[in-house]
Order: structure tokens, then sequence, then C-alpha cells
């Protein structure tokens, strides 16, 4: 079965796109925004504490930007980052990171695509190791995918075209939503065993299932959503989505997630946040979160809409998913 990543990008072309050079995995979303962020070395050299990480992005258009963010989760006070032990700016980390943006994090990208690992420190106590194995290979497509290779601009592909041939950003999509109200509707026997049947899950997913209640949530408009357990292994619940209306369950109409035969799509750890009338799912391609995809979707009245998705395909230490599509919930 192709991933929702993969029918995205056939769907449309207008989607961004991910890419893995070295030891750093990059993405451009529909929006032209674009970043890329470190991963553990081949050679598995893995800190004992966990993974540290470092990400670049830049925001699209002629005066787009850079920020730089590294990982500082064990550090306090003021923090040099060094390329190849020289050092290259200083900064002091809040919430569990430093922050470079402006003129520190263009320096820091003029020095890095030349470097081979790049530090943070805390005087002579080295808190961050990361490899910039790959890194000059991530900004020249990021120069590529903001179109602004061959300019004044770019990080890696530099030309001698001025900023005005740089593209704008382009126009974030707007998509219509609802707001959920009222309450959720009751699951019957008989419903729950029709539904069973028009899930396409394995027959013996939903027998071990068969204890577990459909989980249901009230969308407004008298409609319902219910997830129909269908399977599950050590970090990942699987769920087939259905609307309910007047007693009667129709497969929900999910963005890209189906292949026109008719059955459920399959959700992977899916819930819906009544406060931001949003269904999520997060399917983790092993336990500790380092890879997987993500998907956001907004309830339409007739289907649910993607507004966000994100995936990392490397599974070398990054839990920073990277965002390949973003729209933005209009509500009615």
């Amino acid at each position: 079965m192709l991933t929702l990543a993969l029918l995205l990008l056939a769907a449309d072309p207008a989607v961004g796109v991910s890419q893995t050079y070295g030891d750093w995995a990059v993405a451009c979303d529909n929006l032209k925004i674009c970043e890329m962020t470190s991963l553990i070395g081949d050679d598995g050299d893995w800190p004992a504490d966990g993974p540290l990480a470092a990400s670049i992005s830049r925001a699209p258009g002629p005066q787009g930007g850079f920020e730089i963010v590294v990982d500082s989760a064990r550090a306090t006070g003021s923090l040099t980052l060094a390329i190849d032990g020289k050092p290259v700016a200083q900064a002091v980390p809040r919430e569990g990171a430093v922050r470079f943006r402006g003129a520190d994090a263009a320096r820091i990208v003029a020095v890095l695509i030349d470097g081979t690992n790049l530090t943070l420190a805390n005087g002579k106590a080295v808190i961050a190791k990361v490899s910039l194995k790959g890194s000059s290979a991530a900004l020249r497509f990021i120069d590529t995918g903001q179109g602004r290779a061959g300019t004044v601009t770019a990080a890696a592909a530099k030309g001698t075209k001025p900023a005005t041939a740089v593209p704008a950003a382009p126009t974030v999509p707007r998509v219509p939503a609802l707001r959920a109200s009222g309450a959720p509707a009751t699951v019957s026997a008989a419903l729950r065993q029709q539904m069973e049947k028009r899930s396409g899950c394995d027959e013996s997913a939903t027998e071990s299932d068969a204890a577990d209640k459909v989980q249901t949530f009230a969308l407004g408009g008298g409609a319902t959503l219910a997830l129909l357990p269908c399977g599950s292994g050590a970090y990942n619940i699987n769920s087939a989505p259905f609307v309910l209306r007047g007693g009667k369950a129709a497969v929900a109409d999910i963005d890209y997630s189906g292949d026109g035969s008719g059955e459920a799509p399959m959700l992977t750890n899916a819930w819906w946040d009544a406060k931001t009338s949003m269904l999520s799912t997060h399917a983790k391609g092993r336990g500790i979160g380092d890879c997987g995809e993500s998907a956001n979707y907004v309830w339409d009245g007739k289907g649910f809409v993607l507004i966000e998705l994100r995936s990392m395909g490397e599974c070398r230490g990054s839990i920073n998913w990277l965002r390949t599509w973003k729209a933005e919930p209009v509500y009615r």
C-alpha cells in the first residue's frame, strides 16, 4: 500500500518533497518553507542520554532568512556554537534549545557549508556535536526548492542574479472547516458488525479487537466520527474511520488516504481533539518515534481535509519530522 506521502505526491505535484543527504534530511512544503534536520551518523554513535539534533529552516521569498535551532537540554548559561572548532556565534538556551536568527544564522550557514562538524559548548564542555556531512547538499536542495539557485540569496548554489529573481512565497491554501458540536451517536452491535464488514480489516484483527469499544466523537450537524479498532502492535494502534448519520455508517472520506477500493482508509494512532476540531494521526516507524508520518485534518461537513503533513523516512535519531504540506482551516 502506498504511504500517505506518496499518494499526496501522486495526487498533487505542488506538495513538498523530502530527501536525505549524508547525515541530514531536508524537505520543502507546498509554501516553499524549507527545513533540514540532522541525523545520527551511520556509525551508530548515539549519545548516551539520547540523540541531539540541529535544524536549519529558511523562509521563502527574496527576503527569506534562516533560523538555526540546536538541542541544548543539558546546558545553561551562554553557549558557543563552533564549526570545526572555530567559534561562530553565541546564544543563551531557552526551552531546551538555542536559536540563531538574522545575521548570526546567516553567518553560521555561510561557514558550515565547508565544515565537517558543528559543536555547541559551555566553556570547554562540549554539549552537542553534530555531523555536517551532507549539509551543503541539503542547503542546495533548499536553494532549488525556493527558486533561489543562481541568485545572490542562495546558500550553496550561488549566482549573480538579483534577489528580485527569487519567487515570492506561495499563498497559504484556505480550507473551510466546521467546529465540533453536539453529542456523539451510539454504536449498536449490529452497526458495528456492518462497519467491520466494510472496514477492510483483517478478520483476525477485528476478532482480537472485538472487546475494544468503537471511539465516537461528535462532529456537528448530526454527524459522528467513529473509529473502529483494526489491529495494533507494540507502539501503533490502527483504526478504520466511519461517519455516522441517522443510524447509518459510511466510510469516512479522508484526503489522499484511500485507493478507491471502497474500503475504509487505515489511520494509525488516530485521535479527535474537540477543542481544535481536528483529526490527527501519528504513525511511528519504531518505538522511540524517530521516524514515521503524522497528519492533521479538519471536518468540512462532507469529509476530512488535510491541513498538515509531516514525515521522517530515516530512523536515525530525529524526532523532528519535516513538514511537507500546510493549509489554514477557516472555521464557519
